[in-house]
Parts: structure tokens; C-alpha cells; sequence
């Protein structure tokens, strides 16, 4: 059977959310002068203290989170092309390999110029999702909980309490660390060709191990799941039904993220120390941002559709729909301004002036994505990724 190819209508509350996720993604990175791990000093204590708020702010408020909002979407776009295309009588999921292929060389080619970019991530993991798709709803909850649990990490932990593993780091993240301070020489005083040699593999590699030894591979399948059995419900079909939903989780997501982030800010003080500490750390606040994620998802939807913030958060909208071109053009834009071969201003700026560059870009993006959008079906690495994906022409152009 021919594959059609349609116009399907986009739902904007959710394509702002995941504008919103860009937003906080950008804000994380540029705390982090994309991945260029230095710390400007600074003669001022006022500036000093400005600076430490302002870093401390933007972690608390989005590092964690808003991958988490965007992985979500992830699950929940996999299933509604499954069932967009089940709908005319074709099954999707070959197909979603090869997108995932697709997708695994766009990051790849991203990754070149930002290490922590997380396309690569998202084609191996999604994988996952396929054998996934037809399992039955019971069953697909208890797999995410089990996830949720990060049992290998949480076993870790308790062998570091015990006594029975040495409380000092493991060797992959020892090597993960001798990476990232590698590639900071390399982004703060090698040229535009030695930050292209270092991530052909080694940057690479530093990203993959980030992602193992801070307990995010699990989540992040759990997290697809949990977004393709958002899609099973209906729920996102439905204004009434986000709603609904939205005020019955909140109250959860609260008290979930309440308790677990407690257990973070206690472990100091309940003596444990070392790297147990730095584990301890890692693991509840994993379990801490799936509560904040759910604080998000459920505050924004309710604010969407029950105030007048809504024109402005359709602002996002568009931010969303063309999240692809917009996650790698946040990379292609902040490392020429961060890095030592272009303005340097890792160097240059505090932080609380990195923040704002992030206002910046961002407020580019809003006016740039709109006035796309307006003009065009997709952003331009949707519509290449689209292309690709169904091997035949497909318009971009809006019809006027």
C-alpha cells in the first residue's frame, strides 16, 4: 500500500510545552557555556554572588527537566506516528528505524560541532521503543516503573553505604572526567579544526558515558514509555481530558518531588560522603526531576488552557513545531559564542551575562520559528529529515 503522506493538525499546547523544554535546555547549556567547563573568576564578591544565584536558579528550575519534558514528547510523537500510519492501514515501525537511523546521523553531524548534544542518544534509546509499541498497557507501566527505579544505580549506592564498594569513583568515571576536562582545553584554546577532531570520537564517547554514569539511560527509555502511554490514553486528544489529568497529577508530582529532593538536601548531613555522595546525589535527584517534570507538564497545561497566558505560550508553539532545526541551531550558535576560537565568552561574560545570551537566542528563535512557520509546513531539517524518511518530494511551502 502506498504511503500517504497528510497534514495532520498540530495540537499547539503541546508543541509549546516542548518550546518550553527548548527554552530551559538552552538556559542549561549556556550555564554550561556548552559544555566548556570553566568557571570565570571574578574580583567582585557581589558579582561572585550574582553568579552563583543565577547558576544555581537556572540548575534547580530546568537541568534535568527539561530533557526529561522533551523525551516525554518524544514517546508521545513515536505513537502518534505509529498510529497516525496504522490508521491507513501501514505499520510504521521498519520505517521508524530508518528515521531513527536518520536521526542518529543528524546528531551525529551536530555532536561534531556541540559534544553534549543528545540526537545520538535518542536514536539508540528509541530503538527500544519498537518491540515496545505492542505490549500491553499493564505491562508497559510496570516496565517504566521498574525503570523509574534505576535498580542498577539504586544497588550501587546501597554496596557504597555498606561498605562492600569502594567509596571512590569507578574507572569509566574517572575516564568520563579526564574527558571533560580534556575537551576543555580543547574548546577554550584549540581552533574550530580541534573541536571538530576532538568530538569525532572522543567527545562522542564522553557524552555516551554522561549519559551511563549519571543514571539518565534508563530514565530516558522509561521516559518514552511514559510518553507512549500518554498517547494510548487519548489524553492529548482531548482539552478536557489534559485538564482532567493535569489537576490529578499535580498534587502527586509535588509531593513526589518534595520527598525525594528532602532525601538530597539531608544526605550530607546523614554523614554520608565521598562518592557515595556524588552517587546519592546523582540517583535521588533523578527521581526528584520526575516529580518536578510533572509539576511542569501539568502547571503549563493548566495555565495554557485556563488563562489568558495563552496567546503569549503560543509564542513557543512554533519553537516547538520546528524543534529539531532549533535544538541543533542552539549548538551551531553558542559554541562560536562560548568557545575560545570564536568570542570567547566563556572567558568574557559571568554568568548572570551568559543567562541573558541565552534571552537572546532564545527571543531570535521565538521570532525567527514564527515568521517560519507562517511561510512553511516544517522547519528546514524536519522537512530534510521528512524527505529522507519517505524517499519522495514533499512540499514546504505554505500555499497562500
Amino acid at each position: 500500500m502506498a504511503h500517504q503522506i497528510t497534514q495532520k493538525k498540530r495540537i499547539n499546547s503541546i508543541d509549546a510545552l516542548r518550546g518550553f523544554a527548548l527554552f530551559g535546555i538552552l538556559m542549561v547549556h549556556c550555564m554550561e557555556h556548552f559544555d566548556l567547563m570553566y568557571q570565570p573568576e571574578l574580583t567582585s564578591p557581589f558579582w561572585q554572588q550574582v553568579d552563583q544565584i543565577t547558576n544555581a536558579t537556572i540548575y534547580f528550575l530546568f537541568a534535568g527537566k527539561s530533557y526529561a519534558i522533551f523525551s516525554l514528547l518524544f514517546g508521545l510523537s513515536f505513537f502518534m506516528q505509529m498510529e497516525s500510519q496504522a490508521d491507513k492501514g501501514n505499520d510504521f515501525r521498519k520505517r521508524f528505524v530508518w528515521r531513527l537511523v536518520l536521526l542518529f546521523i543528524l546528531g551525529y553531524i551536530n555532536g561534531l560541532i556541540y559534544m553534549g548534544e543528545f540526537f545520538v542518544i535518542y536514536a539508540i534509546l528509541g530503538l527500544f521503543l519498537i518491540p515496545l509499541f505492542k505490549v500491553p498497557t499493564k505491562w508497559l507501566i510496570a516496565i517504566a516503573g521498574l525503570l523509574f527505579l534505576q535498580i542498577p544505580d539504586l544497588i550501587s549506592f546501597i554496596s557504597l553505604l555498606s561498605g562492600n564498594s569502594p567509596n571512590e569513583p569507578t574507572h569509566l568515571i574517572v575516564y568520563m572526567d579526564q574527558l571533560y576536562e580534556e575537551s576543555a582545553l580543547v574548546f577554550m584554546k584549540g581552533s574550530f579544526a580541534d573541536v571538530l577532531n576532538f568530538n569525532l570520537w572522543k567527545g562522542q564517547f564522553a557524552k555516551l558515558l554522561w549519559v551511563f554514569n549519571n543514571a539518565r539511560y534508563l530514565q530516558l527509555i522509561g521516559l518514552f514509555i511514559f510518553g507512549m502511554l500518554i498517547g494510548r490514553s487519548g489524553i492529548y486528544k482531548s482539552k478536557e481530558k489534559i485538564i482532567t489529568y493535569s489537576r490529578k497529577v499535580l498534587p502527586y508530582g509535588i509531593v513526589f518531588f518534595i520527598f525525594f529532593y528532602s532525601i538530597v538536601i539531608a544526605l550530607p548531613y546523614i554523614g554520608v560522603e565521598g562518592f557515595a555522595l556524588r552517587a546519592g546525589t546523582t540517583l535521588f535527584k533523578t527521581y526528584a526531576n520526575l516529580g518536578q517534570m510533572i509539576i511542569y507538564v501539568s502547571s503549563f497545561m493548566l495555565l495554557y488552557y485556563y488563562t489568558k497566558a495563552q496567546n503569549g505560550m503560543d509564542k513557543m508553539a512554533p519553537v516547538g513545531r520546528m524543534s529539531v532545526t532549533n535544538y541543533m541551531a542552539q549548538g551551531f550558535m553558542g559554541v562560536p559564542l562560548f568557545y575560545g576560537f570564536g568570542a570567547n565568552f566563556a572567558e568574557e561574560l559571568t554568568l548572570f551575562q551568559c543567562m541573558l545570551v541565552g534571552f537572546v537566542i532564545y527571543a531570535i528563535q521565538i521570532t525567527y520559528s514564527n515568521g517560519w512557520m507562517k511561510r512553511f509546513y516544517y522547519g528546514p531539517v524536519e522537512w530534510l529529515w521528512r524527505v529522507a524518511t519517505w524517499f519522495k518530494p514533499i512540499p514546504l511551502k505554505r500555499n497562500k
